[in-house]
């Protein structure tokens, strides 16, 4: 698993899950959609359930031009991480991909009610090695299926399908509205508090909390308080990661 992706997965795997009295049918009715999306569109679809920590999986044409083994193409894993795109996948955009998920993941908390998840696509483009080795630009495509009554994420489809198009820019999408949103630097920035991208900024640089403090003229506790919500944000256990994630996101 690369590195980028492990931030994600904490993300998902550490959400308060309640169990609903309806998520055996909620969960066919969203394996249905995953498959005819993949047969549909010849697209390879990967619907992580995030209470199981597996992935259900389904494979349309496009695996055949990606040249993606039968041995591979594994109908459940036992990982949010869909090692046969990700591993075929150029590693710039593969740590673009991720900074957009969460990018995306925040946007929807934020701006929409549980209820209407669904209605959010995230669309961004990844380079993907074909079974020749080239290339190929692929469109992948992020719906948030299903919540659980407190809006807890359970079910996420990853669709991804070949692509001519050329305006390639990441963008979020309301199927409801219509509205189609490019991703800007606010959409990453949005992530973390303009005080807390301050800190961060200040970690990258080598500073400690002490001088930190100092920088800012705030104490050393308020430091402390930045760098612990810097962490939760992002999902990570160390300054560092977090440095890292930042670094994908463009933040730094």
């Amino acid at each position: 698993m690369d590195k980028n992706f492990e931030p994600l997965e904490q993300l998902y795997l550490s959400q308060a899950f309640d169990k609903c009295e309806c998520e055996e049918q909620m969960l066919e009715e969203c394996k249905m959609i995953a498959k005819a999306y993949a047969l549909t569109e010849n697209a390879v679809v990967s619907m992580g359930d995030n209470r199981k920590n597996c992935s259900y999986c389904y494979f349309g044409g496009m695996a055949d031009v990606l040249g993606i083994p039968m041995e591979e193409r594994l109908s459940l894993l036992p990982s949010l991480y869909e090692h046969f795109i990700f591993d075929r996948c150029h590693p710039d955009d593969l740590g673009k991909r991720h900074a957009d998920e969460i990018a995306f993941l925040h946007y929807i908390a934020t701006n929409s009610k549980p209820r209407h998840y669904r209605d959010n696509v995230l669309c961004n483009y990844l380079r993907v090695k074909d079974g020749s080795g080239e290339y190929r630009w692929v469109k992948h495509r992020m719906i948030p299926l299903a919540t659980d009554k407190h809006g807890c994420l359970l079910l996420c489809a990853c669709i991804y399908t070949l692509t001519t198009e050329e305006d390639r820019k990441a963008k979020f999408v309301n199927t409801q509205t219509g509205e189609v949103r490019v991703l800007t630097n606010k959409d990453y920035e949005d992530v973390l508090s303009e005080r807390e991208l301050e800190v961060l900024r200040l970690i990258d640089l080598g500073m400690l909390s002490k001088e930190i403090a100092d920088r800012l003229c705030i104490s050393i506790n308020t430091v402390n308080r930045h760098r612990q919500n810097i962490l939760q944000k992002l999902k990570v256990d160390r300054a560092i990661e977090a440095c890292k994630v930042a670094r994908v996101m463009g933040l730094l």
